[in-house]
């Protein structure tokens, strides 16, 4: 495939991307690879694709461990985050994103089709954490969100749902399967209740 010949408007758009600027004090982003640049390293191998973390790129919870420490311990210009890029691992650029919300649909509609053709009890556990990552959703007396720590939904390691949020999903599954089967467990009573999944803490929290 030929090279696509680069603008000025392009090239403009490239630098503002690449410029890395940091200031005395905290608040300063980390710097990041980004495949999505211009690869520009056969021009210069020093030219990585690296650029500074903007709100729309996703940090990955682990990373808060890892920035700021040094590739080669007593290096200070070695530092992870600052002197060197974040590799890819640590995190989600906006483009990465929508290949994994375009995937996520996809897989979805795979699902769904299987089980619309078999006839099957189907669980859409996507909308629900998409609800509750936007207005919540409520269980019982509560209102869970995806809002790490204080969420209820969410355990601390930012990924695995909390006993309630699992009981929350459990339900969903309880309601499919009334839905599709004609069983009775909605209309029984036999659902499970938030309350007897508390939400805990560390008390080392602050």
């Amino acid at each position: 495939v030929a090279n696509t010949p680069m603008t000025q408007e392009m090239a403009d758009a490239e630098i503002a991307k690449r410029t890395i600027t940091f200031a005395e004090g905290e608040g300063n982003a980390v710097v990041i690879f980004d495949e999505s640049l211009t690869d520009l390293t056969q021009i210069n191998p020093a030219l990585v694709s690296m650029r500074q973390a903007t709100a729309a790129d996703l940090v990955v919870l682990t990373a808060a461990s890892f920035i700021g420490t040094e590739a080669i311990p007593g290096n200070a210009q070695t530092v992870n985050g600052v002197a060197i890029p974040l590799a890819d691992k640590w995190v989600l650029t906006p483009e990465e994103q929508e290949e994994i919300a375009t995937a996520t649909t996809s897989y979805n509609a795979s699902i769904s089709a299987v089980a619309s053709t078999n006839g099957l009890a189907l669980v859409d556990l996507n909308s629900v954490l998409v609800e509750a990552s936007t207005t919540g959703i409520n269980f019982d007396d509560y209102n869970l969100n995806t809002d790490l720590v204080f969420g209820g939904l969410v355990s601390l390691d930012g990924v695995h749902l909390t006993a309630r949020g699992y009981a929350l999903m459990a339900n969903e599954f309880l309601k499919a399967i009334d839905a599709t089967f004609g069983s009775n467990f909605e209309a029984s009573g036999n659902m499970a209740k938030a309350a007897d999944y508390p939400v805990t803490f560390s008390p080392l929290l602050p």
